[in-house]
C-alpha cells in the first residue's frame, strides 16, 4: 500500500511514468547531518557486495521526501506535526477520539508532511535530515560516478560506462 501511495503522489507531483515503468527508483538525496553529500560508506555498507552511484537526475523529475516521515506511511500510521512528547500525546488523544473515517482522512492529510524537507531540529524531531528522492527511471547518462563496496576490501571507484551488471 505505501509504495502505491508514493506512486500516486509521484503521478500527481512530477507526472506519469514512462511506458512500461510501474515502480520508482529510490535514492538518497540528503544523508546524515542535513548534508547533500555522498553517504559515508563506513555506515552504509548494507550488503557484502554493493555499488553506490552518484547520479544527476533533473530536479523536475524527482520527488523528494523525508525518510523518517516515510516510515509513518510504511506502517500505515498517523503522522502528526509535533516536536515533543507532550504534543504527541495530545495529538494522539485527539486522533483516537475521531471516527474511523475521520481518522483515515486526517492520517492521509498528515502524510503530506513528508514532502516538506526543510531541515528542522527539535526535541523529538530531525525533519529533513535524511531525504530520499524517487524518480521514474535511471539512465546511463544520469550516472556520474560509481563506487564498489565489497566487504573486507577498500572502497574503489569504478569507471562509469564500463560497469558490468547482472539483471
Amino acid at each position: 500500500m505505501a509504495y502505491q501511495w508514493m506512486v500516486a503522489q509521484m503521478k500527481k507531483r512530477i507526472g506519469l511514468p514512462p511506458a512500461g515503468v510501474e515502480l520508482p527508483v529510490w535514492a538518497w538525496y540528503r544523508s546524515r547531518n542535513f548534508q547533500h553529500v555522498r553517504p559515508d560508506f563506513r555506515w552504509s555498507n548494507d550488503y557484502d557486495d554493493q555499488v553506490c552511484l552518484e547520479i544527476d537526475v533533473p530536479e523536475a523529475a524527482v520527488l523528494l521526501s523525508d525518510f523518517q516521515g516515510w516510515h509513518a506511511i510504511l506502517n500505515d500510521f498517523y503522522y502528526p506535526a509535533v516536536t515533543n512528547e507532550a504534543e504527541w500525546e495530545q495529538a494522539m488523544e485527539r486522533y483516537d477520539q475521531l471516527s474511523v473515517q475521520k481518522q483515515q482522512r486526517l492520517k492521509d492529510q498528515s502524510w503530506q508532511q513528508i514532502f516538506d524537507i526543510t531541515p528542522r531540529h527539535g526535541e523529538w524531531t530531525s525533519n529533513g535530515e535524511l531525504v530520499q528522492g524517487c524518480f521514474w527511471q535511471l539512465e546511463w547518462r544520469n550516472v556520474r560516478r560509481a563506487w564498489r563496496l565489497k566487504w573486507g576490501e577498500k572502497v574503489r571507484e569504478m569507471t562509469v560506462g564500463k560497469v558490468n551488471y547482472v539483471v
